[in-house]
């Protein structure tokens, strides 16, 4: 959950809900403007199942594992990773696999990176998942944000809400409020990296209405506190600066 960046470079797992946003200053301001992307969709057995755990081609099935976490790419990378989405537009058939390749082994091989969230998005879930609780999934994360009653996701699979409860734990093995929870938690470390706002307002912005739950909740998911997690999160990207 993230606010689109202007030639950012991303590589999503299978499965791995996301929603890309844009900044609302910017949006009021440049209303007739609208970002453009480049996708590139593939299974990842699109070659075989074994293809990516041969001895030439192993690092690349490495990442793929990575990108459930979501990978971002920084640094110069971005340019030539760029180039070569640009070129693969244009090609159709064998060339464009081979383009792919080529694309996914520059991208393994690369050190120019950051992940997106703190841990792996149970993807196995989610592929099991129907396509109510798919329902579920992407109204939640464009509604975190907001107070969510039980009663209001539990109409979206046509629940009573304690059918709802036990309905969502079946599927994910966790109650409903816990993965909202951890949802809002991921954006608030975003914001946090992000360096430029403070703790009450990260708080708000992420849909808890009382701080002490929310450094409550951090600390249970992440293991520490807000702003500890804000200051390590300074320091590294001083130390980058640096380097």
């Amino acid at each position: 959950i993230r606010q689109i960046e202007e030639g950012e470079i991303l590589l999503l797992g299978k499965n791995l809900p996301h929603t890309r946003q844009r900044d609302r200053e910017y949006y009021l301001q440049n209303e007739d403007q609208f970002p453009e992307s480049i996708v590139i969709q593939f299974k990842e057995d699109f070659l075989g199942t074994t293809f990516f755990h041969l001895r030439d081609f192993q690092h690349v099935g490495e990442m793929l594992h990575r990108a459930l976490r979501g990978i971002k790419f920084i640094g110069t990378i971005r340019n030539e990773i760029g180039e070569k989405l640009q070129a693969i537009k244009h090609e159709h058939g064998a060339a464009s696999i081979i383009m792919l390749l080529s694309l996914l082994d520059l991208m393994a091989r690369s050190n120019e990176y950051s992940y997106l969230n703190v841990s792996h998005y149970d993807s196995d879930v989610h592929e099991k998942a129907s396509q109510k609780i798919n329902k579920v999934y992407h109204f939640t994360i464009e509604h975190f944000r907001k107070p969510i009653t039980l009663a209001e996701v539990a109409s979206l699979t046509n629940h009573s809400p304690a059918a709802f409860c036990r309905y969502f734990k079946t599927r994910t093995r966790k109650s409903y409020f816990q993965y909202l929870t951890e949802i809002r938690i991921a954006f608030a470390c975003e914001q946090l990296r992000d360096g430029n706002l403070d703790v009450g307002q990260v708080c708000l912005n992420s849909g808890f209405n009382n701080l002490s739950n929310f450094h409550k909740q951090f600390k249970k998911i992440i293991k520490s506190t807000p702003s500890e997690y804000q200051k390590r999160s300074m320091m590294k990207v001083a130390a980058c600066g640096i380097n």
